[in-house]
């Protein structure tokens, strides 16, 4: 038998009142109207350019959403995660996944995918649900800087300053390495010692609600596009211009900061994508997949806890852009 305390934890993460829809809708309201008394002209423009991304994760968590009724996810966790695993072996296996899929697919595809993965896992090895879906969140976004196509952010920024494919491999290929085993090593392990029996709730897929939060973050994108349409200038050496640009993707969300950012030189543009991939891992509403990533899990009955998930940001997402520049010095892409 549960103790109270217990239960009314249970109760906390399963409760279906969630404020952030509200907040959402709230802060795209006010942006809209601020948008359209500063700048009416820009609007429409900037709804116009923020369209193209949003529609296509609309498209992405449709498919996702009937992957899911037909059995996929479940498949794919069968497949990839064994039942015999070990703890730790099991964490490593989802985060890795996570990473891969973020690295060589796409961001917004990874959390898509692999939450489901990952709860399933989760609800067999005895994880933390609700730590998994922190840990796939973090993972996902951290990872997204290994190809141009791995992120939105990133195809905005080398839309104004060109970068070829193979140069641009060639530059991320090391520190996306270094970036995965961080995060990998640091997040196996906190998930490993956390496991408390099976996780609560099932490992259900995405669902139609993922896509309904995309409309206030729409609005708010593209009020934030037109009020920023001057831009935003990094200047300073490589620490300045990552500060920066991290704090400017947590506090507008990844997708507008990128659009609202102007880079100059190699350093500028790294900065750029490193905060814009990396850095969301400080804030929930920093990037559009850790709110994905969030959805899925309160829709199958798991907690994702903001507050934890700052906390590992804020001792994760320095030590990942460390090695990160680290890795961008040794494959020679700052020089």
């Amino acid at each position: 038998m549960l103790a109270p305390e217990r239960l009314d934890i249970s109760a906390k993460i399963t409760s279906p009142h969630d404020r952030l829809p509200m907040l959402l809708w709230t802060a795209a309201i006010i942006l809209t109207t601020a948008a359209a008394c500063l700048r009416p002209q820009d609007l429409l423009p900037a709804a116009r350019a923020t369209l193209g991304p949003f529609a296509t994760l609309a498209a992405i968590i449709a498919g996702s959403v009937l992957a899911g009724r037909l059995g996929v996810f479940r498949a794919l966790a069968s497949l990839l995660i064994r039942d015999r695993l070990p703890r730790a072996v099991a964490a490593a296996s989802i985060l890795a996944f996570t990473g891969l899929l973020s690295g060589l697919v796409n961001l917004d595809v990874a959390v898509l995918v692999a939450m489901p993965v990952a709860l399933e896992a989760a609800r067999r090895h005895g994880l933390s649900a609700g730590r998994v879906s922190v840990a796939v969140a973090i993972t996902a976004n951290a990872a997204s800087f290994l190809l141009p196509t791995s992120n939105i952010t990133s195809l905005l920024l080398l839309g104004r300053t060109p970068l070829s494919a193979l140069a641009y491999l060639r530059g991320s290929w090391l520190a996306w390495l270094l970036v995965l085993t961080i995060t990998i090593g640091s997040l196996t392990g906190w998930l490993a010692l956390a496991g408390t029996g099976p996780a609560r709730g099932s490992s259900a897929g995405p669902t139609g609600r993922a896509a309904l939060d995309l409309i206030p973050l729409f609005a708010a994108a593209s009020a934030i596009r037109a009020i920023l349409t001057a831009g935003i200038t990094l200047r300073g050496g490589l620490t300045a211009q990552l500060a920066i640009a991290t704090a400017v993707a947590c506090v507008l969300n990844n997708l507008p900061a990128a659009a609202a950012l102007h880079v100059a030189g190699p350093a500028g543009l790294w900065a750029a994508i490193l905060a814009t991939a990396i850095g969301p891992g400080l804030l929930l509403s920093g990037s559009i997949a850790t709110l994905i990533c969030r959805r899925i899990a309160r829709d199958a009955g798991a907690g994702f806890s903001a507050r934890q998930f700052t906390a590992i940001g804020c001792v994760l997402v320095p030590a990942q852009l460390a090695v990160a520049v680290i890795g961008l010095h040794l494959a020679g892409a700052l020089r």
